[in-house]
């Protein structure tokens, strides 16, 4: 994706979550992948009321028609009013796009091919592959650090030195003012609005200022690096130097699940994940020195 494909697509991606119900806390758009990091609960698209509904239809298609249902946001409002049983199936078939990651990655990812073959006169499907998920416990250390490693991708494939630099991330934009992007900072740092202070605290997080000349790194260089990192992480800043985040973190990206060790437990317990395969297991991680969390990286079966 160049610059212009890249402001399409943060555009999508901030009208598809207000349909679907997810808040943005932080994301990345790079040349030949992205990373979204998202908040969602279910249960408050169930118990959407009308007002609600029309209000999420609007963020989506604004004063235009939605071609399948042949209704813009007014003609909806007056539809759902009738409350007949054809206002009833369209909340059906509106609320079963909402809540769900699959069904939101899906519709940003088909809108965003549609977009690109109209502007760029290309055709067929934009995307290689289909999309990983992975489910991070909320307000922990562990959201924390998926966070500060979306927005350090610039940063590890030698684009900036600093994140903050880069216009196409959650911090970039909140560092450029993005009141959204500003309120999913202030939510990873587990607050309900935007401070500086939040943003610095994050900026500490990122430990962004890589050693001169160092550039993206090979897997045998990481090592070396990160101490000259540590180094050069602004001295007196107050940083938390988690230099290791400058490298890349397969937990974080190939996982099915991240967070506390007992949180990881009681997951899979709910969810019916039995075992893993032979010899792997639910591993600590400590990327900070610190905080402790798991992750799951293989699951064999379910209930």
């Amino acid at each position: 994706m160049d610059e212009e494909a890249m402001e399409a697509m943060r555009h999508i991606m901030r009208s598809q979550a207000a349909f679907a119900g997810m808040e943005v806390l932080t994301y990345c758009f790079m040349a030949n992948h992205f990373h979204i990091f998202v908040r969602l609960d279910p249960k408050e698209t169930e118990d959407l009321d009308d007002v609600g509904l029309v209000g999420r239809f609007r963020a989506l298609y604004g004063g235009t028609r939605c071609a399948s249902l042949g209704l813009d946001a007014d003609d909806l409002e007056v539809f759902l009013a009738k409350n007949s049983d054809s206002a009833e199936g369209i909340r059906r078939r509106l609320k079963a796009r909402m809540g769900d990651v699959s069904v939101f990655m899906r519709e940003v990812k088909t809108r965003f091919t549609l977009w690109y073959n109209q502007e760029r006169g290309t055709v067929g499907t934009f995307w290689a592959e289909r999309f990983r998920s992975v489910v991070v416990e909320a307000d922990t250390e562990a959201q924390r650090m998926v966070a500060a490693y979306i927005d350090l991708n610039p940063v590890r494939a030698g684009l900036v030195e600093d994140a903050g630099d880069y216009g196409f991330s959650g911090f970039g934009e909140a560092c450029a003012g993005g009141s959204a992007a500003r309120r999913g900072i202030a939510r990873i740092e587990g607050k309900a609005s935007w401070a500086t202070k939040w943003q610095e605290r994050y900026r500490a997080r990122l430990c962004s200022r890589m050693g001169p000349g160092m550039g993206p790194l090979r897997r045998d260089q990481r090592t070396a690096a990160n101490g000259a990192i540590k180094e050069e992480a602004m001295p007196g800043a107050g940083l938390v130097k988690e230099s290791g985040l400058l490298s890349k973190i397969r937990a974080f990206s190939e996982s099915w699940v991240v967070g506390t060790v007992a949180w990881v437990e009681s997951f899979c317990a709910v969810n019916g994940w039995l075992g893993f395969k032979k010899g792997r297991k639910a591993q600590p991680v400590a990327p900070d020195g610190g905080a402790e969390f798991a992750t799951v990286a293989t699951v064999v079966k379910r209930r």
